[in-house]
């Protein structure tokens, strides 16, 4: 009968599974300060010590504690692991009340403490690394396992654990010192997870190059867990009958295609992520070299989030040549729906808006409203990714630029504008996200200015030629764009305003300032709110310049006098001021 209640008991054990011995407090009669500590990777390998706590207050004020040196010389992976076996942490069975793991430090410096449980072949999953917060004070940290996996059978159960109580990719300075202590472990509260699925994609899977979708034929041969070193866990999990990838502890984790794809056809990335543990999330397409690109998605989320990203963002990976995905960040998000796909792309209706600037003072390189200088190269081969192209919107030339990355103009020759007093250009776009427009001048010496993108219609600039300093205006002889996605550009022109009293008189604006004539030392108001006004002899010759909306004419002789004002909108206006 004994006999009996012994096998009884044996089979029990081994559904069960045997607890570990824990906690780990290193007291006398306690867990731990007996084991035998390996030290590992930490060059001349000083061993663990056990000692008195050296601040016992706080969050620790148990008698005895591990006390470990990382070597400045050591692997930042520097640690120490227990032994194999039943008389160190004894076999167990990872499980619901056990996978919540803590430890207590005391550091000198922040850098992450890692843990790793193994199995007695040695088989292990990556170890999971959290930084401390606090230095030269006790400090409890956490350790969720609850998504690791048990080791295969034939590989036997966890009995070991390993420390990386400073494990710093950076490097050491110095030498440092790490206490820890009181290692448990515990039940946690499950994190929360999403019980709808993601939105079901509706576009035409003509449209579609999907990744991972159910609502699409994927891409074959994809790797969605390749093994780069990553702590992430990655699995595949059924939400609403729905498959979604979860991933947990991440750090970074890729998604290797196989072959490289072309998605030259395609304009957007799209994915549905749902997260609220991760504070940063990134999404990176990568192409043969290799050539990366990140996009920093919004964490966390209210719900699943639709996301749906300009492949002009990825600029300069190459979209013929795409062969991995990466994430980097932290925390546990789930992500569903990864597919490419075309989209019918908005264009303008209507023409950009017709210059009305008197020919004389235009130096023109693009607009039907001017004739253009001669020679001018609107496509010159310098490497570029972007396709250029000349439209007619309402029977007006526009030049469109798509998958941009950048594009060159070069002018038949150095040409002097210091004549002039703006760059003016017409903008539309819906796709592109960062924009620029340079002058250049031989050296190169070139300067940028942004451009704000998208925009909502035509979007009319006017650029001082000043804002282009240190560019030498006597011999522009190229522009160039940069940036993203995709843009159209109508009237390209160098302009000034009318600065001679027979070119105001032909060139009225809504400029007007009273009283006019005006008796010298009297307050000359204007009629509208400026940002600048300059008061210009007709020698040209700056005798005032202020920013109120009126003019101070003590310092005016009598004459006729030219006003120059810049609007709230950076247009240039110019009226005729008397002094009597």
């Amino acid at each position: 009968m004994k006999k009996i209640n012994l096998m009884l008991m044996l089979f029990v054990a081994s559904i069960i599974g045997v607890a570990q011995n824990a906690p780990i407090n290193f007291e006398t009669g306690g867990q731990g300060a007996s084991w035998t500590w390996t030290v590992f990777e930490n060059s001349t390998n000083p061993a663990l010590d056990i000692v008195a706590n050296p601040n016992a207050t706080g969050a620790n004020t148990s008698a005895t504690v591990a006390k470990f040196t990382a070597l400045q010389a050591g692997n930042p992976w520097a640690g120490c692991e227990s032994a194999h076996g039943t008389t160190n942490l004894g076999p167990f069975v990872l499980d619901a009340t056990n996978s919540i793991i803590k430890i207590k430090v005391w550091k000198t410096v922040i850098s992450d403490v890692g843990i790793k449980l193994i199995a007695a072949s040695g088989w292990a999953l990556p170890e999971i690394k959290v930084a401390n917060t606090l230095t030269n004070q006790w400090e409890e940290l956490t350790f969720d396992f609850s998504n690791y996996t048990n080791p295969p059978a034939a590989e036997g159960q966890y009995d070991q654990i390993a420390i990386f109580p400073d494990f710093n990719l950076a490097g050491r300075t110095q030498d440092n010192i790490i206490y820890f202590d009181e290692i448990t472990f515990g039940a946690g509260t499950p994190p929360p997870a999403p019980m709808t699925a993601a939105p079901t994609p509706t576009r035409n899977s003509a449209d579609v190059t999907s990744v991972y979708s159910n609502a699409y034929t994927n891409l074959s041969g994809v790797n969605f867990n390749p093994n780069w070193g990553q702590s992430t866990v990655v699995a595949d999990v059924l939400i609403q009958g729905n498959n979604t990838l979860k991933y947990t502890n991440l750090n970074y984790q890729g998604i290797d295609i196989g072959a490289s794809i072309d998605v030259t056809n395609r304009q957007f990335l799209h994915l549905d992520i749902w997260s609220v543990s991760s504070t940063a999330l990134n999404v990176f397409l990568i192409s043969t070299g290799p050539t990366e690109t990140a996009f920093a998605l919004t964490v966390p989320t209210s719900g699943w989030s639709s996301v749906d990203i300009p492949l002009a963002a990825f600029s300069p990976v190459a979209l013929n040549d795409v062969i991995q995905f990466k994430f980097d960040g932290n925390g546990e998000f789930y992500m569903d729906n990864l597919y490419f796909y075309s989209a019918t792309i908005p264009s303008p209706t209507v023409a950009a808006p017709t210059p009305t600037h008197a020919p004389s003072n235009v130096i023109s390189i693009y607009s039907d409203a001017y004739t253009a200088l001669a020679g001018t190269n609107l496509n010159p081969g310098w490497g570029q990714a972007t396709v250029v192209s000349e439209v007619q919107i309402q029977g007006n030339n526009t030049m469109k630029y798509s998958n941009l990355n950048y594009q060159g103009i070069e002018l038949a020759g150095n040409t002097d504008v210091t004549s002039m007093e703006f760059l003016h250009i017409d903008v539309w776009s819906a796709l592109s996200t960062g924009l620029n427009i340079f002058l250049i001048s031989p050296g190169p010496v070139e300067k940028a200015y942004a451009i704000t993108v998208p925009t909502s219609g035509w979007s009319s600039i006017d650029i001082p030629l000043t804002t282009f300093s240190p560019v030498a205006l006597n011999s522009v002889f190229q522009l160039k764009f940069d940036g993203n996605g995709e843009f159209y550009m109508d009237n390209l022109l160098f302009y000034r305003n009318p600065v001679s009293v027979n070119e105001v008189q032909a060139n009225q604006t809504e400029l007007n300032v009273f009283p006019n004539p005006a008796q010298q030392g009297t307050l000359v108001k204007l009629n509208k709110t400026v940002k600048q006004i300059e008061v210009v002899d007709l020698q040209g010759k700056t005798i005032w310049v202020g920013q109120q909306n009126s003019i101070e004419t003590a310092q005016l002789s009598k004459g006729i006098y030219l006003v120059k004002s810049l609007s709230v909108d950076n247009k240039m206006e110019v009226t005729k001021l008397v002094i009597q």
